[in-house]
């Protein structure tokens, strides 16, 4: 089998995998046509090369056997798509979380540390894409208030992000596997507007810092701004879940949780833990 064949069969694959997968976003078509690839020779590996810097970004995200074939995959983004900068971001990012190996809860301090070296050169070369610069601040947030155990440090990248970046969505892929804030299908509401509602960085960072705050009146603060600017969205569910659990300013949440679960806007799961909590009360 040559190798433009067995690329055209992994990518058959790759496909159904995605569509079947259930992920947090619509699954990316490709544009390109499976029967004839170019390829390149770069970093040792054929790679081929796609029409657009998005179907690119797609074959560097699939699986490989080799690990440094993936690495080879993203940079030659840089190489054959320099102009389209946010997938070129995207790549920096992923090339960057590839520091912390297969599961970066077995990251070594070292691996953790290359890749907060990697994310502040991303935060350089990319200023001028917003997408990308607040998925960098999240990134380091996380790395250094749930790896590094430097909550200062982190809750400073988070509120940066509520700062400069409140309005932005989530519009690419969530920043690690089990950041997937899940909206139902179908339900009723009393406030149709809200299902219009997005996934929002700003949103996401305010949840972190309720989450991770040690002094409590910053916490409140977090969850203040998070119910005045996105009331309708699971991550303030997810606060005012954290609150109730915590007996947290239980006066304030109390009222929250009443109106935040006639929105129905979270999942039934997330909707049932409230109601346990705010029962207890």
């Amino acid at each position: 089998m040559d190798k433009r064949a067995a690329i055209t069969i992994i990518f058959i694959f790759f496909l159904a995998v995605s569509t079947l997968s259930g992920c947090s976003e619509e699954p990316e078509s490709f544009s390109f046509s499976r029967t004839e690839l170019p390829l390149i020779s770069f970093m040792g590996f054929e790679i081929p090369v796609f029409p657009t810097a998005r179907d690119q970004m797609n074959y560097a995200k699939s699986g490989f056997p080799d690990s440094r074939e993936k690495i080879a995959a993203f940079k030659a983004l840089f190489k054959l798509f320099p102009e389209f900068r946010l997938e070129c971001g995207e790549a920096a990012l992923s090339l960057a979380y590839l520091n912390l190996g297969v599961d970066y809860r077995f990251a070594q301090k070292k691996d953790i540390l290359a890749a907060v070296q990697d994310y502040n050169t991303v935060l350089q070369n990319f200023k001028e894409v917003p997408q990308i610069i607040v998925k960098t601040y999240w990134y380091l947030g996380w790395l250094h208030c749930n790896l590094l155990h430097e909550k200062r440090e982190g809750l400073d990248f988070f509120w940066q992000i509520v700062k400069s970046y409140p309005g932005i969505q989530m519009g690419i892929s969530s920043p690690v596997p089990w950041v997937s804030l899940v909206y139902p299908a179908t339900g009723k509401t009393s406030h149709p507007e809200e299902k219009k509602i997005k996934k929002k960085w700003g949103a996401l960072a305010l949840l972190e810092i309720v989450e991770h705050a040690a002094d409590k009146t910053e916490t409140v603060k977090a969850f203040d701004c998070l119910w005045q600017a996105y009331p309708g969205t699971v991550s303030t569910g997810l606060a005012i879940k954290y609150l109730l659990k915590k007996k947290i300013h239980i006066q304030k949440v109390l009222p929250c949780a009443e109106t935040y679960l006639d929105l129905n806007i979270a999942n039934s799961f997330l909707s049932d833990e409230i109601r346990i909590l705010k029962g207890e009360f």
